[in-house]
């Protein structure tokens, strides 16, 4: 990559529905080199990023941030400069509330190109799903947004100067006189935190008690609620009924009115008619690939997904080895034929020189990934594990050797040796297998597994009714996270020594909170090592399988 020659594209991400998002905003994630991502725009979306993409998370809730916002204009200008094509993504439009202005304008200064790929704004989207306009013809002709949040003196959060370090506020510097008299409708973002101070303040403006009033929470999701009230009762209700940040209040005449003809399940209080995982949360770890695929296969069931992968996949530097010497392609992972394919273009491989190549695969996913690159796999085993893959294809290999000694000179001469393309953490089960059977091959580490820590900082608190774990280093990985926060709490609270993981989240008997499922054996087995809690095992090492066994589960 040449310096200096880097991008950086300030990214709306939307509203919450990942649907939502621009063709413009689609086409620069999944082209991009970096993405960086703060706790408003929907993590959903980096699935849609290259495996190599670099994924950087900055943090930016209420009370706190993981980096300060200059911070992040120089993380901004770092990675452009190091010839990058960034992506800056931001819940939202960036320039609602989101502070995007300052950060074209630290780029503008250091001579780095940018531009702002406008999102659809929560402050008119939010409040449509709810089936609620913000203007309508006599009822609102016009409309003011503004945040809720307390602000500084300049008008917005003051800066603490250290990261992870609480964001000091001064009070809140709304104009409560003005916004009272003020026709139409009054949308107010991140609000939720000063609800009490908000309503009073209208109302000793001079807001009349009785003005309708609503709160969107998690619009345009399937875990949308709407609660519709008036002003003088609308902290009381919403506190009473569990309205939490995000969430988007309007204030006006407008918010009497329904204009859908059904709302969203979770905004009914029913779950999604006729499904099975209606209203479960189950949370997903693993890689963002996996947990995307299973994330949508889990939606259509009606479940409410938990993000929770915080396994990162970064590609190995090292050039692919020359592959005239192999007759064999063995992929263990969708990501490791990513990865792959995305090596053969940076390395400007041409495609043509896999013409006599076999490749085997562990499983349909694997394959399905395999056929978006336009080749199919010549061999998968019945059973979707690397025990599986090693027996049946050197069962394989060993056929085909004893065809070709029968056959002429020329037949002899395709090579067998074959060629592992997977994670440099993969199960010893393939050399193994191959030593044992006498067949070359070479083990070719095309990525490392690794964690995102504040990633697996907040998946360890998500508390959903089922965490699936994809492979048994991403078992580890959480449990180790698991700890680490039990070791927090304990000394934060005095405590010389806290109580098991596995007494923290005991099975059903015990009053359990939550089960486990393993997409195989080798990862439940992994999974005993650290709990006695629920494990269910999913009977084959696929997505379907994974909801097949939810499903089960629920309907016992």
């Amino acid at each position: 990559m040449n310096k200096g020659n880097g991008k950086v594209y300030l990214t709306g991400g939307g509203c919450g529905d990942i649907e939502l998002l621009t063709i413009k905003a689609a086409e620069v994630l999944r082209r991009c080199d970096a993405v960086v991502y703060d706790s408003l725009a929907p993590e959903a979306l980096l699935r849609w990023t290259r495996p190599d993409c670099e994924k950087i998370y900055v943090g930016k809730r209420y009370g706190s941030h993981v980096m300060k916002q200059s911070k992040i204009n120089d993380l901004l200008v770092e990675k452009a400069l190091e010839g990058k094509t960034v992506v800056r993504l931001k819940g939202g439009d960036p320039y609602v509330f989101g502070r995007g202005g300052e950060e074209f304008q630290a780029l503008q200064s250091a001579g780095i190109s940018c531009e702002e790929i406008p999102g659809i704004s929560s402050a008119i989207a939010v409040p449509a799903a709810a089936g609620i306009p913000v203007t309508h013809r006599g009822l609102s002709a016009a409309f003011t947004v503004v945040t809720g949040t307390a602000a500084g003196e300049d008008g917005q959060e003051e800066d603490p100067g250290q990261e992870n370090k609480p964001v000091r506020k001064t009070g809140l510097r709304l104009d409560f006189e003005t916004l009272a008299r003020l026709p139409g409708t009054l949308v107010i973002l991140m609000g939720m935190h000063h609800l009490r101070e908000i309503t009073a303040g209208l109302l000793s403006a001079g807001k009349s008690q009785d003005t309708p009033c609503a709160v969107v929470m998690e619009g345009t999701t399937g875990r949308q609620r709407c609660l519709r009230t008036v002003l003088g009762r609308l902290y009381e209700e919403a506190t009473e009924q569990g309205f939490t940040s995000p969430a988007v209040i309007v204030v006006g005449a407008v918010a009497e009115l329904q204009l859908t003809d059904r709302l969203p399940a979770a905004a009914e209080g029913k779950g999604i008619e006729g499904r099975l995982l209606a209203g479960v949360t189950v949370g997903v770890t693993g890689t963002p690939h996996f947990a995307g695929k299973l994330a949508a296969a889990l939606e259509q069931e009606g479940a409410v997904v938990k993000d929770m992968s915080f396994m990162e996949v970064r590609q190995t530097k090292e050039p692919l080895p020359e592959l005239a010497s192999f007759g064999w392609l063995v992929f263990t992972s969708p990501n490791g034929v990513s990865v792959f394919f995305d090596k053969m273009r940076r390395e400007r491989r041409d495609v043509r020189s896999l013409y006599d190549k076999k490749i085997a695969v562990i499983g349909p996913g694997t394959a399905a990934v395999l056929e978006e690159n336009g080749l199919y796999a010549d061999y998968m085993p019945d059973f979707y594990d690397a025990e599986h893959l090693a027996r049946g294809l050197t069962e394989r290999i060993l056929q085909e050797r004893a065809v070709g000694e029968g056959e002429c000179p020329a037949a002899k001469a395709v090579p067998e040796q074959a060629l592992f393309l997977r994670a440099r953490q993969g199960s010893d089960r393939l050399h193994l297998v191959f030593q044992e059977k006498g067949i070359s091959y070479v083990d070719y580490p095309l990525y490392e597994l690794g964690v995102c820590e504040e990633k697996r900082t907040r998946a360890v608190t998500e508390k959903p009714d089922y965490i699936v774990f994809g492979s048994a280093l991403g078992v580890r990985a959480y449990f180790e996270g698991l700890e680490r926060d039990q070791t927090a709490e304990n000394d934060a609270a005095g405590c010389s020594a806290g109580e098991p993981v596995s007494c923290r989240d005991a099975c059903a008997g015990c009053g359990v909170r939550q089960k486990y499922v393993c997409i195989g054996e080798k990862c439940g087995e992994e999974l005993r090592k650290h709990t006695t809690a629920c494990c269910l095992t999913a009977e084959e090492a696929s997505v379907e399988a994974i909801v097949a066994c939810v499903r089960r589960d629920r309907a016992q």
